[in-house]
């Protein structure tokens, strides 16, 4: 008699569950689809109970992207996923330990044209499997300034870092 141990596929080892995972990975496709076709690079933003697929051109640019800290990263077939440090999030997310990079992430802003803006998928998290749409494609109604989470931007980088990105 032979006993075969299986070790189940772990599709998803970033998030708490599997529901998230597969909301933020059809978040990319639906602004590749609807929004941006040529949109490669996303944050993905929990806030209380609200998940937000964002997509944006650069890292560290358009607010909330360069105020936020980041968990880590990680790769699809066709985009960058950085993922960010819940803001007191009603339910966990992201797992611990997790398979997230530390080290892929832009530390300084670079130079900004002006041309993007907030635009992503949103949903409301009732629990970790049940995520409910809120809004899709520009999402600035929802960035608006509020005065008490008001900071500075940053510094701008150091000349060696402006020299490297020539």
């Amino acid at each position: 008699m032979l006993l075969y141990s299986c070790k189940e596929e772990v599709k998803n080892p970033y998030f708490t569950s599997d529901e998230i995972y597969d909301k933020v990975i059809e978040s990319t496709d639906i602004v590749h689809k609807e929004i941006s076709k040529k949109a490669s690079l996303f944050y993905v933003l929990n806030r209380y109970d609200t998940l937000i697929i964002l997509s944006v051109k650069y890292e560290n640019v358009i607010k909330p992207t360069f105020m936020i800290k980041k968990e880590g990263t990680f790769y699809t077939d066709s985009c960058k996923i950085i993922v960010t440090e819940p803001y007191y999030p009603k339910f966990q997310l992201i797992k611990t330990p997790n398979k997230l990079k530390q080290n892929d992430i832009e530390k300084y802003p670079l130079a900004y044209n002006g041309d993007d803006y907030q635009k992503g998928v949103m949903y409301k998290i009732k629990d970790v499997n049940h995520l409910e749409l809120i809004a899709k494609g520009d999402l600035r109604k929802y960035f608006y300034p509020i005065k008490e989470y008001e900071i500075p931007a940053p510094p701008p980088p150091p000349k060696e870092y402006l020299n490297k990105t020539e």
